[in-house]
This record gives C-alpha cells, structure tokens and sequence, in this order.
C-alpha cells in the first residue's frame, strides 16, 4: 500500500544495519485489523497515536534483530514488521499522525520523533487492538489499584514464550499477547535494546514508494547498559 506524503525524511538504516552481526527472530505474526500502526511502550499505549502511514489489513510477521553483546548476552537491536518480501530500498522516519509539517521542519540534524519507553518494553499493535489492550489493563487497576498487569499477566507469558530461546534472557525477550482472548487482535512485545528510552521508527520503502517493513531502531550502540535494566514494570 502505497501513502503520498509530502514532507518525509529519508534514512539510510540499511548501513546501520549492516555494522554489526545480528540474529533475525521471527517472533510472531501480527493481526492489523484497520492497518493503522501504533509502536510504543505498551503500559503507555493510551495517547500514543498511530503512524501516519498506514497498510493493508491483514497479518504480517515480526522479527527482531538481536545483537551480541558478549558471550550469551543478546540484546534487541531492532524490530520489524514485514509487509512485503522484497528489500527496502529506502527509509523514511516514521511520524504519527498528529505531527505537522512545521514540526518536522524544526528537527535538528540529529533529532527525530518517536516514542519513550519507560518500563523497558517496546511493542507493535494496531490501533483497535490498542482500545482493547487499554480497556483490560482497567479492567485490572479497577478491581486492584494496586495491581501490576505486567506481575499479573505478562511475566508468566513472557517467560514461557520466549525464556527457553538461547538468545533470550531468563525473564523472557519477547512475548505474543493477546488482551481479548476471543479475538485475533494481538500484541507483539519484546524488550527495548538496553531498556528505557527514546526511540525512532522509520518506514522501509521500495522504489514506487509502498511499504515494504516498518522497524524500529533501539540505538543499542548509543548506550551503555543500565544495571537496573532488567526490571519491567
């Protein structure tokens, strides 16, 4: 699917990409049933607006590029969904849909929109699936203020999904969680490089301008770990 856009950074991600060795995952597939994509923290979901762009309703698989940071220890340096199996062969900086051209004009030079992680989790969903998300993490808080959905119902999902994969830690890297057990819609999680930050997306083109993938860069080489990374709230 292709959306005319006219004020759209280029990015050459591709040789970001290829500066180091990665282990593509294939995580899961993800169900968009209106096409319209949010990527965000997913305990911060509720005002995060989706792309501007969008694609075709459908599923389309999820893979995560995992970086070696020493012997056994992986981190996640990129996410995608991939809608087309041919290579991008270009990448513009993915904006939401309330981002005005005047904003965009203002960027630095290495400045970006995108999005804040603050529990060391990132994810991709669509945005009617965000309303169902939203509606059981309430669900949750208003039969216990106290209660935490990622203790209550994350934890044990994560660690059976992904904790056995070697690249994995033991907590669990990646999960495929579905809010509405009756529905198709569902959330694709995985953990944010060296956890809490700002993120940028951009959107993989081909030469006629349509979607080929959608990644998310989590600037793993512009960090250092942080001892307390590991604790998901």
């Amino acid at each position: 699917m292709k959306n005319s856009d006219d004020f759209e950074f280029e990015y050459n991600l591709d040789d970001d990409m290829g500066m180091q060795e990665l282990v593509e995952i294939h995580v899961g597939d993800l169900n968009l049933p209106t096409g319209k994509i949010i990527a965000s923290d997913p305990f911060f979901t509720y005002d995060q607006r989706p792309f501007k762009r969008s694609v075709l309703p459908d599923k389309y698989p999820v893979y995560i590029y995992m970086a070696q940071i020493d012997e056994e220890h992986y981190r996640v340096a990129y996410a995608k969904i991939k809608f087309r199996t041919e290579e991008a062969s270009k990448w513009v900086l993915a904006v939401t849909d309330d981002i005005t051209k005047d904003e965009l004009n203002e960027l630095g030079e290495d400045e970006f929109f995108g999005f804040p992680v603050d529990s060391g989790l990132a994810c991709f969903l669509d945005e009617e699936t965000n309303a169902q998300l939203n509606a059981k993490m309430d669900a949750l808080l208003e039969k216990d203020p106290e209660s935490n959905y990622y203790d209550e119902v994350l934890s044990e999902e994560f660690k059976a999904y992904s904790s056995k994969n070697k690249f994995s830690r033991s907590l669990g890297d990646w999960n495929d969680h579905r809010p509405d057990k009756d529905s198709d819609n569902n959330v694709i999680m995985f953990s944010s490089g060296w956890g809490d930050g700002y993120y940028p997306s951009y959107w993989g083109l081909n030469e006629n301008g349509d979607n080929v993938e959608l990644v998310i860069d989590f600037l793993i080489n512009e960090f250092e770990e942080d001892d307390n990374d590991e604790d998901y709230d």
